[in-house]
């Protein structure tokens, strides 16, 4: 691809310029880029497949394996090892984001812009699968979730970017709903794939890797991403420090859905984190069936989802606002984990978590839209994402930090106190949703 000699130069990494639309009278280089770069017919469909991948292999993880694993090491330490081992993922999620981002958006690579980064994240899940199977300790375990939060955390920078460097905003409605659903899809395929084969490890965990390493590939196979030709964004002392960092006063909209999108994912977390062990201790349910009863969670989860998000996303396509489905949205999550933490039987958690789903679809429906919409530097996305996603990943270090004194209060002879936990995750939420409403310039 070629400079057009009207080409401006590519905004630095250090500068975040006002909001700006696709409809700007001079144009950016990313509206450059889009003119020369055609999308591949079923371009959201690979998209949707890579996402997907990548949540069956971290969601797989996050629900199953990783407990499992931390049981047969040490059963009596399970708990803590996945605290820490959570924790620690969380810390690298949140330097790996806007690193990774900002990998991305510099690179010239004649192999284009975002197709290395889909290699490597494939890489990093094939050999974090190997790790975890095999991993004879805990320090070689905590090495093998970081390898597969390495390879989540790249699938969703990069795919995220591709589409807001090849479709205009007008056009990400449906595929940006389809990529938010990506996680809960793939935790349901994840899991309906493995869930027969029992408390084995290595198809629980090697089959969900397996969908996230071919669609990333096909994904990098596919897409029309020839080598970015604009000048590299300057680099300096400045710009490294920028690399985390986002003026919360300039660019108020992004801080607001940032601080939104931290504090929902907080409620999300509280529950996605500690669902196996509270299925196990407070519900009783036995090791070898923790499989079968995690399936069923997630098919309600991920089907409530899917049939309400299309129809809130064209709902609120409609009337075109999104703020007031967030706030619903975060209020539906709320009572949902409110449910959770008085569940006597398995029977009522399931029921928790049609509510759970029901809040998740609304959400999913408006919310990335309503992000990818406020970007500092449109130029340069993936960095950008790559500090909104950490949204996503924090609350999961914030509720490794938080647990283990949650769920002490008033524990005894009846086991950690779960209910604690699960109802601050709700009122995570809720002022979550609250704070959607500080967003200027978004209805």
């Amino acid at each position: 691809m070629t400079i057009p000699e009207n080409a401006p130069a590519a905004t630095p990494l250090g500068t975040t310029p006002s909001l700006t639309t696709d409809a700007v009278a001079e144009p950016t280089p990313t509206q450059l880029f889009r003119q020369s770069v055609r999308p591949p017919r079923g371009f959201t469909f690979f998209l949707v497949l890579a996402m997907v991948g990548a949540g069956a292999a971290q969601m797989s993880a996050a629900l199953l394996t990783l407990t499992l694993k931390a049981t047969a090491l040490d059963a009596a330490a399970a708990t803590t090892t996945i605290s820490l081992s959570s924790g620690i993922a969380g810390i690298l999620t949140l330097f790996a984001l806007p690193i990774i981002g900002t990998m991305s958006d510099r690179s010239r690579s004649r192999f284009g812009r975002r197709r290395p980064y889909l290699l490597l994240g494939a890489l990093a899940f094939a050999v974090g699968a190997v790790a975890l199977v095999a991993a004879p300790n805990i320090p070689v375990f905590v090495l093998a979730h970081l390898l597969i939060t390495t390879g989540f955390v790249t699938a969703n920078v990069t795919v995220t970017a591709l589409l807001t460097d090849q479709l205009p905003a007008d056009r990400r409605g449906v595929a940006t709903a389809l990529i938010s659903m990506g996680t809960p899809v793939g935790a349901l395929f994840g899991m309906a794939v493995s869930v027969p084969f029992g408390d084995h490890l290595v198809p629980l965990v090697g089959i969900p890797t397996a969908l996230a390493v071919i669609g990333m590939l096909v994904l990098a196979a596919v897409i029309h991403d020839p080598k970015w030709e604009f000048p590299r964004p300057a680099f300096d002392l400045r710009a490294l420090l920028n690399v985390f960092w986002v003026n919360p006063r300039r660019h108020s909209p992004f801080t607001w859905v940032f601080t939104s999108r931290m504090l929902v994912f907080s409620g999300v977390a509280a529950l996605n984190g500690y669902q196996a062990i509270y299925l196990l201790q407070k519900l009783h349910l036995e090791p070898a069936g923790l499989g079968t009863a995690i399936l069923l969670t997630v098919v309600v989860n991920a089907g409530i989802t899917l049939l309400v998000a299309p129809v809130i996303g064209r709902l609120s396509d409609r009337l075109g606002v999104r703020k007031p489905f967030i706030l619903a949205a975060a209020v539906i999550l709320a009572v949902g984990l409110v449910l959770a933490s008085a569940a006597p039987n398995f029977g009522f958690y399931l029921v928790a978590c049609t509510v759970v789903g029901l809040g998740q679809g609304v959400y999913f429906a408006v919310e990335l839209v309503l992000a990818t919409q406020v970007l500092p530097d449109p130029d340069n996305p993936a960095k950008d994402l790559g500090i909104l996603k950490i949204a996503d990943n924090l609350p999961v270090t914030i509720v490794a930090a938080a647990a283990p004194a949650l769920l002490a209060i008033g524990a005894g002879a009846t086991g950690p106190n779960f209910a604690a936990l699960f109802v601050a995750g709700a009122i995570s939420a809720v002022l979550g949703g609250l704070v959607i409403l500080f967003v200027r310039g978004a209805r």
